[in-house]
């Protein structure tokens, strides 16, 4: 819930590298949710692993980008560790994912980091439309891109991921994003709004 102090006690009881059935760690929930002093807290952790991916191969800067959580990202690229360059299972960059979001800070934050550390940059790594980012925390988001599926849009739900509550936006879905297991059947959803 973004408070340090609690991120702080849970650190001296557990690993900072714990992940989820999604292979999530609390780095990359404090970056999808913006928790920049969690974030800090946990990035102070000599044992953290800033860079470890998830299921989809995602890592906390990606999802911090995606997300369009300037501060987490700034962390993030201060501590040095982080790859700019990594790709999820899809081959998309936090490059690809500012430029998605036409997040303009962000791209620069990523270009003067890899500049600074000599990484070519690829400039066609970028999408074909810009897409704004919601930040509005909506009880439903895609377990895939980790960004938030508006309430009037379909979706697709395994039953049997994550505790049933799994959830895929028809974006990842529509490029091969599914859930945990191939053998799991994915339901077409759409919330209706009742009046």
């Amino acid at each position: 819930n973004g408070h340090e102090s609690v991120a702080k006690l849970l650190l001296t009881k557990n690993d900072a590298n714990t992940q989820d059935t999604i292979g999530r760690t609390p780095l990359a929930f404090a970056a999808k949710n913006g928790h920049e002093k969690v974030a800090i807290a946990l990035l102070n952790h000599g044992s953290l692993d800033p860079d470890r991916k998830d299921h989809y191969c995602s890592t906390p800067l990606s999802i911090a980008v995606r997300n369009c959580r300037t501060e987490v990202v700034k962390a993030l690229l201060a501590t040095g560790q982080v790859a700019f360059d990594s790709r999820d299972c899809f081959g998309r960059t936090p490059l690809w994912w500012s430029r998605r979001h036409g997040s303009i800070d962000i791209e620069q934050m990523l270009l003067d980091y890899a500049r600074k550390k000599g990484i070519p940059i690829c400039h066609e790594d970028g999408p074909i439309e810009t897409r704004p980012v919601s930040n509005d925390l909506a009880p439903r988001w895609c377990d895939v891109c980790t960004l938030s599926i508006p309430e009037d849009e379909a979706y697709y739900e395994c039953g049997m991921c994550n505790g049933g509550d799994f959830d895929i936006c028809l974006e990842c879905y529509k490029i091969g994003g599914r859930c945990l297991r191939d053998n799991h059947q994915l339901v077409y959803k759409i919330d209706q709004e009742v009046s």
